[in-house]
């Protein structure tokens, strides 16, 4: 009906029903969960049927339309990992109207923390739609999809080097690119310094999603070796790089704060008390 015509087979039912469709927030944990272990399968068949079920039931409370939304949010998500563009970009877009639908009710109902507003969150809604543009090679409308994320995340490395990754797998080549190029340079400016948590090296701009240092160093390498980038752009590109090589070897050597903002912070709050003064 909607998303996968996967949800016709009787034995989609069952998944549901052993989870209990009275509990959409149970059902929603469970194919999450499923998701996470690489069980890509059942978690699709789950959060489709659970999708279809909400839309089909009338007049629903505005906390059932909140559930809608998740268990969207949540079947987009697999079905892009599923390579399953066309159901995900559907399921993209009923995402979008139900959650102008859900913000209407918590205005009308006055209920804020019932808003779906977070702008982490709704921005990376449009990552995971224009992902399914590139999938199914509609460049202007992944460009477009990603520009959107841009505005609300500028600062957000993956959502300009997806921009690049988009022309080159489409096109083939990385001409026009120019204000792309200069929207991965500014964010590779501007989001701070690096970062080593858990043994991991991220960036982390403050209210942003931590993003892997040497997963995007990798992707920005692969976009610099394209011929048809300009070169004025690809240099400021490896001089960007340049820098946070060097801020991992700091840290490394230890000449730098593993978490040099936490340092910051901590050191200026400079606490000294004059317990004599009691």
């Amino acid at each position: 009906m909607l998303i996968s015509s996967r949800t016709k087979q009787k034995n989609s039912l069952t998944y549901i029903e052993m989870f209990g469709m009275s509990n959409p927030e149970q059902v929603i944990s469970q194919f999450e969960r499923y998701a996470q272990e690489g069980r890509l399968e059942i978690a699709e068949v789950m959060s489709t049927e659970l999708v279809e079920r909400l839309l089909n039931e009338k007049n629903k409370e505005i906390q059932k339309q909140k559930f809608l939304v998740n268990a969207l949010r949540g079947n987009a998500s697999i079905l892009l990992k599923r390579e399953k563009y066309k159901l995900c970009k559907n399921a993209c877009l009923v995402l979008k109207k139900q959650r102008k639908v859900l913000n209407k009710m918590a205005k009308k109902e006055k209920e804020n923390e019932m808003f779906d507003s977070n702008i982490t969150t709704v921005a990376n809604d449009k990552i995971i739609l224009a992902c399914a543009e590139i999938g199914l090679k509609h460049l202007y409308r992944a460009i477009k999809s990603l520009n959107k994320a841009n505005k609300l995340r500028p600062l957000d490395v993956e959502i300009c080097v997806l921009m690049l990754e988009a022309r080159f797998s489409i096109k083939g080549k990385l001409n026009h690119s120019k204000s792309s190029c200069k929207k991965l340079i500014y964010s590779l400016t501007s989001c701070g310094p690096v970062i080593l948590q858990n043994g991991e090296f991220i960036i982390q701009p403050e209210n942003y999603v931590a993003r892997n240092v040497t997963q995007l160093i990798s992707r920005i390498e692969q976009i610099c070796n394209v011929n048809s980038l300009d070169h004025r752009y690809k240099q400021q590109l490896k001089e960007s790089l340049n820098k946070i090589n060097l801020q991992i070897k700091a840290i490394n050597e230890g000449t730098q704060a593993a978490n040099a903002k936490l340092a910051k912070a901590i050191d200026s709050l400079n606490v000294k008390t004059d317990y004599y003064s009691y």
